[in-house]
């Protein structure tokens, strides 16, 4: 089963990152907004703060690696794709780019250039953020799957420090920060109703996960 749902989530990675250019891309195109207030201005630009920016990318395969209750994660995944689709919304309708911080030559700027370097251009993608939002429901996927407390703290604690990051190297507005959080409760509290309505406790919960998507 494990293996089964690697597969399933190696291939929704690849095609989110299709979909998550392409959306930015197109968006990038259309007049933005810096919705730049006091308190980002403040916020000091921490280098050291990009590794766990980094870390976002690796947190989806937690939950699938401390799985138990294999529907909780079909309502993780479900929710996954509800946080996108409705986030590639608001990227058109409000793509956000604001001013980048220069940087010096340690490898943490390095990598943080890296980051800016492959960015939207002017900006899009941005408002929710989705290193917020999806770090959050990894967590949430993590949590009630019979392991321990200290696991699924650490789970909520390193998507903190995840959220806290994209403020500290600049890559998001405390808007974007803000709105990804509650994109994510938002998203996990429809999955979870949504798969209710369409679960079928005979049926595997691979078929469940087809049913959810809208299979029969």
């Amino acid at each position: 089963m494990r293996r089964r749902y690697f597969v399933v989530l190696v291939c929704a990675y690849l095609v989110w990152v299709l979909c998550y250019e392409l959306v930015g891309h197109a968006a990038a195109q259309l007049p933005t907004y810096d919705l730049t207030n006091a308190l980002d201005r403040v916020i000091p630009l921490w280098p050291n703060a990009v590794w766990a920016y980094e870390a976002c990318y690796l947190l989806p395969f937690l939950p699938v690696l401390v799985a138990r209750d294999w529907h909780r994660i079909n309502v993780w995944l479900l929710a996954c794709l509800l946080a996108n689709l409705s986030a590639f919304v608001v990227y058109f309708a409000l793509p956000v780019s604001f001013p980048r911080p220069a940087l010096g030559e340690s490898w943490a700027e390095r990598v943080i250039a890296f980051e800016y370097a492959i960015d939207f251009k002017a900006g899009a993608n941005n408002l929710p953020s989705m290193h917020v939002a999806l770090s959050w429901l990894a967590a949430f996927g993590c949590a009630r799957q019979g392991r321990s407390k200290l696991l699924v703290a650490a789970a909520c604690t390193l998507a903190a420090l995840i959220s806290l990051s994209t403020l500290l190297v600049k890559q998001h507005l405390v808007w974007d920060v803000v709105a990804g959080l509650l994109w994510a409760l938002a998203s996990w509290r429809l999955a979870s109703a949504l798969y209710r309505r369409r679960v079928r406790p005979e049926l595997s919960p691979l078929a469940n996960l087809r049913r959810a998507l809208g299979g029969s």
